[in-house]
């Protein structure tokens, strides 16, 4: 592959359900999402016997939401009884917010991105661990030869993933390598895409790369790897986030969508060749690149004390730290019934370790 590795985002609005497909060189990518709302789906039409769960579903642009796509692209959803619309946003953290304002009935985060917006109310509950990348799945690049450790990126110029659990990195990389985050520069950025263009370009010195665009880093000239996410001693954990009214309207199609999804996820397991292909088919996105990050990505629909835990501890954190306004306890953000039912075999997290 040639220096402009093309990575296609997809941005789906639901009044038109059009996807905008456009390279990482080219163009910017700007978060965004379905400008106006549908009614949710009412008990009746999710829980009638045979009738299908219609889920407005809010996913990201890269490798956190393949599950999502494998299983619309394979059939599963249509097996299980799942009349999915997918909506696209550049990160997790934009579907947060669109489920808020109520535009999709779903939302994906990672650990930060979940923490920080129950910090204020809203009716998103956690109903499962999806995945996330294993450490090496992401990756600290800098384009500058002086730099070769965290302590020289003093007075550099940092790209950070807005609002996401990428600021979350930064800050405990910070802490466990004795950097005043005073004393650089933070460029906050809306996309991988800008974030890999600003890199390109310069405006950047340092970036943490994702699986998809790591070949497009890698021929940067001069651009060597400082280390993964183990530079942070932690890892990215994602989750899956339902609106609670829809839960209670449609307890028996959210049953069915999570078993959808675990399937989805023993068939991206066993047949790569093929999900890499349905990504094609939905993003553009080079099957090469898919065919890379699924190597580096662990999915695994559960939910476990472990889960509640390592999400608790971002949020205290994050509180602590001045990322996160709000003290809470994320604890009465997560819904058990759902999963215990539809996979009882994972979940290990007792009614007492929640706030069910």
């Amino acid at each position: 592959m040639n220096g402009a590795v093309i990575a296609a985002l997809a941005i789906r609005n639901a009044a038109t359900a059009a996807m905008v497909v456009f390279t990482l060189l080219a163009a910017a990518l700007t978060g965004c999402g379905p400008e106006e709302e549908t009614p949710p789906p009412s008990a009746e039409s999710a829980d009638a016997v045979g009738a299908p769960l219609k889920i407005r579903l809010g996913v990201d642009s890269g490798s956190f939401s393949f599950q999502f796509r494998v299983a619309q692209g394979s059939g599963i959803f249509k097996k299980h009884g799942i009349d999915a619309e997918i909506s696209t946003y550049a990160f997790g953290i934009d579907t947060i917010n669109a489920a808020i304002l109520g535009q999709t009935d779903s939302a994906e985060g990672m650990d930060y991105a979940v923490a920080s917006r129950f910090s204020e109310s809203n009716d998103l509950r956690i109903v499962a661990h999806v995945g996330g990348p294993k450490p090496e799945g992401e990756k600290l690049y800098t384009r500058l030869p002086e730099v070769n450790r965290i302590a020289d990126l003093k007075g550099k110029a940092l790209g950070v993933k807005k609002g996401t659990v990428n600021e979350y990195i930064w800050g405990k990389v910070f802490e466990l390598h004795g950097l005043d985050p005073k004393k650089v520069e933070q460029i906050y950025l809306g996309s991988s895409a800008e974030l890999l263009a600003a890199y390109q370009t310069g405006k950047v010195d340092a970036f943490w790369a994702s699986t998809e665009v790591a070949r497009a880093v890698r021929e940067v000239p001069g651009s060597k790897l400082l280390g993964d996410l183990d530079l942070a001693k932690t890892v990215y954990r994602g989750y899956l986030l339902l609106d609670e009214k829809f839960i209670q309207a449609n307890k028996a199609g959210v049953v069915r969508l999570l078993r959808a999804l675990d399937e989805a996820t023993a068939y991206i397991a066993a047949h790569p060749e093929e999900t890499a292909q349905i990504i094609y088919d939905d993003l553009k996105v080079p099957k090469e690149a898919v065919l890379d990050a699924l190597k580096l990505y662990d999915y695994d629909v559960r939910l476990s004390a472990e889960d509640i835990e390592h999400i608790a501890h971002v949020a205290d954190w994050s509180v602590e730290n001045g990322l996160i306004k709000n003290k809470y306890d994320i604890r009465q953000f997560v819904h058990l019934d759902a999963l215990r039912e539809a996979l009882p075999e994972k979940l290990s997290v007792r009614a007492d370790e929640a706030g069910d």
